[in-house]
């Protein structure tokens, strides 16, 4: 507990009186706790998934043990059991060379680390990481998954939250939010009617009536005034590509695949209105279907499937989705980054 600093805690959290033994209990149930499950959890705008981690029952179990040895045997075991957490503590214990700032990133990142550790311990998940745009998926410990994504830009950011990930449906509409028909697409139509049809695009009237695109009065459309829906038709060329998955959310964002798939080249990759685009979208919907993944197994992915219906399929499993915004992550060989504050949080 004295080294504290040098686990990513603070040994002024874990003083007690001498010769006051409940103080010194509680103060060793308190830094066994931090060790399993971080000092504190990610900051997460919209927190729908409720992970019930035991902290009860493990803080009755330090209590039992907090004056035997068998205590610092779980202590030394909680400091080693997580490789991320492990190899962000090497990184710490030899960090002489950066800067402050650096120093708490670092800290900050190990105990939320030992958050996530925690709670997919036992349970299937599928993290984002918004500064180091990626996606990865695990079966408990072990990662299966991992692909860029491409994210909000700045000024229309990816919200972070926790979720339960519920459907997927192949071959979606885009319903067009109305920002990005008023803003986006109505000054492009009124230049020229031919981007409304080669953009694959519907337009409703309020009530849900398709309406002729020629006698829409594209002149005097504007924010204030737009009493229409518009919608993309399904097929490859759909914003949304083939594949959409569905998550509760107040923030109408959710996972798709994409028709630009050209982004996924660029190193920094913040181009959406917020949602999440996915680089393997297939393999991330027949993992959450699996062992049921036939509908997704049997897509091709080079096929227009235009004007498909869409197909509905209910995540079977439960599996939570975390978006969080950790500017410490680890690349795809493992190596531990630091990444640009792209929100500036």
């Amino acid at each position: 507990m004295q080294q504290a600093e040098s686990l990513g805690l603070r040994s002024k959290d874990y003083q007690y009186p001498p010769n006051d033994s409940s103080a010194a209990k509680k103060a060793v149930q308190q830094f066994m706790l931090d060790l399993k499950f971080g000092k504190q959890a990610p900051n997460l705008r919209f927190q729908g998934y409720d992970f019930k981690l035991p902290r009860e029952a493990y803080e009755k179990r330090y209590g039992e043990l907090w004056n035997t040895l068998k205590i610092k045997e779980l202590a030394n075991r909680l400091i080693n059991e997580d490789n991320e957490v492990r190899k962000i503590l090497h990184v710490l214990q030899d960090s002489s060379h950066f800067s402050a700032e650096k120093k708490q990133l670092l800290a900050k990142a190990a105990n939320e680390y030992r958050w996530l550790a925690a709670v997919r311990a036992n349970r299937s998940l599928v993290l984002v990481n918004i500064p180091s745009t990626q996606l990865k998926a695990f079966e408990s410990h072990k990662q299966v998954l991992q692909m860029k994504v491409v994210l909000g830009k700045p000024s229309r950011p990816s919200k972070t939250l926790s979720s339960k990930i519920k459907n997927l449906i192949i071959t979606p509409y885009w319903s067009v939010p109305r920002s990005i028909s008023v803003e986006e697409l109505v000054p492009e139509i009124r230049k020229n009617i031919r981007y409304f049809y080669a953009s694959h695009l519907e337009i409703f009237d309020q009530q849900n009536r398709k309406v002729d695109p020629e006698k829409v009065p594209w002149h005097r459309l504007n924010a204030n005034y737009f009493p229409y829906s518009m919608r993309q038709r399904t097929g490859k060329w759909n914003t949304l590509g083939i594949l959409k998955i569905q998550f509760d959310n107040p923030f109408k964002m959710y996972l798709h695949d994409t028709s630009e798939k050209k982004l996924f080249a660029k190193e920094k990759r913040f181009y959406s209105h917020s949602c999440i685009r996915l680089e393997k979208p297939l393999a991330l919907g027949s993992w959450l279907l699996k062992p049921n993944s036939t509908a997704i197994d049997t897509l091709d992915a080079q096929a227009a499937y235009s004007d498909k219906p869409q197909t509905y399929l209910t995540i079977q499993r439960n599996i939570p989705l975390v978006i969080w915004y950790s500017l410490v992550d680890f690349d795809d060989r493992g190596n531990l980054r630091f990444y640009p504050n792209i929100y500036k949080r």
